[in-house]
């Protein structure tokens, strides 16, 4: 009754140490939402990034959380239309980046556990059982047979223990290093929603610019067929020449390509959202009517300003950060290892079993054993020379530090360049809007005058013909350079880490008409 009471007492302890080292929960709790601090955890933010914002304290990431309580995959996505905030949310549930990228951050905070479990004591309870036969020879006088057996049949459990005491910090560097190292994994899983967010934005606009070039092809296409009648009747009455209607007929042919041409964009760009959502292409989505745009605002803070709030946001610059912090805890633990350790090993065994022996003198009985065995040892491990291999450890694990200090500086750079290119895109993209609109609404008169004094005979047909085309160019060149302008304004919330929901991508300014 004793032995299994010790046995138990001996699993339910390592039952609860091993829950007591669970670091599961250093990981995002879900793949569908980006990941931030949270003090119960542990991890914190490296030092000098001060300016990271939990999304819960703002007011537009409610607008994604909201949608994940009545969105899935199925008949619930195709019965309702669906807003850019609600294919941000079905992107992040299911696109698979956000998976792979969760699993890797899982698994670096398992490695947090993995590396405390240096500070437990290990365990192992082993038992050896059988049975064995044995001959020995003796001198005649001292047994007639000239030999000796024994049959043996035991079983020897073991329990053993290894407790470190004391490395001078190279266990605590290898948790210290494993903790950065998962924070710079919770920052890439915050980055790779950053990236699907933004891929999102991309493929919506993309395919918004396409479906108001169909519309303008399909109005481009009307206005050739009113141009044919026209041409028509005036051939009719003898007003216009066969050349007339022939090259009529050629513009509503070329419009017809027009339009067809564009449908296979509107195609190709339906697919591409699909895909990034992460749905199959076979499926049927429904998206909210866009009966008005409203530019985006150039930010007012200066450039520098933008940089420095990129710097304090960015997911992949505390990646870098925690990188390095990373490589120090392993810089720190390479060094260690040219130092002593001392830890407790120590066992308890016992010997089980029963010796039966013949060919002696006189017979004797069995011979039983239950007996205990215990030893306990301080020991001392201090590696003298490993031909140089301590040392190059060292050496290396300061050329990764290195090497992790460039990183970030090389991310710094390019982080600085996004940020400008896409302030210069933004204004640009606004600039040309603005342009476009002018054009396009030039253009809407210019042809209205056009075909009008053609159908009444004091216009000519090439002025008719060329109205129609330009305002077909016209009315595309608006609808990409408005949708450009959403996309250039999502790609500046991205250079400075503030991408976070799609009504993210700035203020208001104006309503385009």
């Amino acid at each position: 009754m004793m032995k299994n009471s010790s046995l138990f007492y001996s699993l339910s302890l390592t039952l609860f140490l091993c829950g007591c080292n669970d670091t599961r929960n250093f990981a995002p709790e879900r793949a569908d939402l980006p990941w931030h601090p949270s003090p119960s955890t542990g991890l914190k933010i490296p030092e000098g990034i001060k300016g990271f914002v939990s999304p819960g304290e703002k007011d537009t990431v409610s607008e994604i959380r909201s949608v994940q309580k009545r969105l899935a995959v199925g008949d619930d996505i195709k019965a309702q239309p669906l807003g850019l905030a609600d294919m941000i949310d079905i992107a992040e549930r299911h696109n698979p980046d956000t998976r792979f990228a969760w699993e890797s951050a899982r698994q670096a905070a398992i490695n947090i556990g993995m590396s405390r479990a240096a500070f437990m004591p290990q365990l192992t309870l082993s038992a050896m059982g059988g049975y064995q036969r044995m001959a020995l020879p003796l001198p005649n006088y001292l047994s007639k047979r000239g030999y000796l057996t024994s049959n043996g049949a035991a079983v020897f459990p073991k329990l053993e223990l290894d407790y470190l005491l004391l490395d001078f910090g190279h266990s605590r560097s290898l948790v210290q290093e494993a903790q950065q190292k998962a924070l710079a994994a919770n920052f890439g899983f915050t980055a790779v929603h950053q990236a699907l967010i933004l891929a999102v934005i991309r493929a919506y606009y993309a395919h918004e610019a396409a479906r108001n070039i169909l519309k303008a092809s399909h109005a481009a296409a009307d206005h050739a067929t009113v141009l044919l009648r026209s041409a028509d009747a005036r051939h009719a009455h003898g007003e216009a020449t066969v050349v007339d209607v022939a090259i009529a007929r050629r513009n509503l042919a070329q419009a017809n390509y027009d339009c067809d041409k564009a449908e296979d964009t509107e195609h190709a760009t339906w697919h591409a959202l699909l895909a990034v959502l992460g749905l199959p292409a076979t499926t049927e989505l429904t998206l909210q009517p866009v009966t008005e745009h409203r530019l985006p605002q150039i930010p007012e803070q200066q450039l520098q300003r933008l940089i420095n709030q990129a710097l304090q946001a960015r997911p992949d610059i505390m990646a870098d950060v925690a990188r390095i912090r990373a490589e120090d805890a392993a810089l720190r633990g390479a060094r260690a290892t040219m130092k002593p350790r001392i830890s407790l090993a120590s066992n308890v065994s016992a010997y089980l079993g029963e010796l039966k022996t013949y060919g002696g003198a006189s017979a004797a009985p069995a011979s039983a054993i239950a007996q205990p065995q215990g030893q306990a040892f301080l020991q001392l491990s201090w590696p003298v020379y490993q031909g140089g291999m301590r040392a190059n450890t060292v050496r290396l694990a300061e050329s990764r530090r290195a090497q992790a200090e460039a990183t970030l500086a090389k991310d710094q750079i390019s982080m600085e360049r996004e940020v400008a290119d896409a302030l210069d895109e933004l204004k640009t993209a606004l600039a040309q809007v603005h342009s476009a609109q002018t054009l396009r609404d030039a253009a809407q008169v210019a042809y209205n005058s056009a075909s009008q004094a053609y159908a009444h005979g004091v216009g000519t047909f090439t002025d008719a013909s060329a109205a129609v085309a330009a305002l077909y160019q016209a009315q595309a060149a608006f609808a990409v350079s408005t949708t450009d302008a959403f996309t250039k304004a999502a790609n500046l919330a991205h250079a400075t880490g503030e991408l976070v929901s799609g009504s993210e991508i700035s203020g208001i300014t104006e309503k385009v008409n």
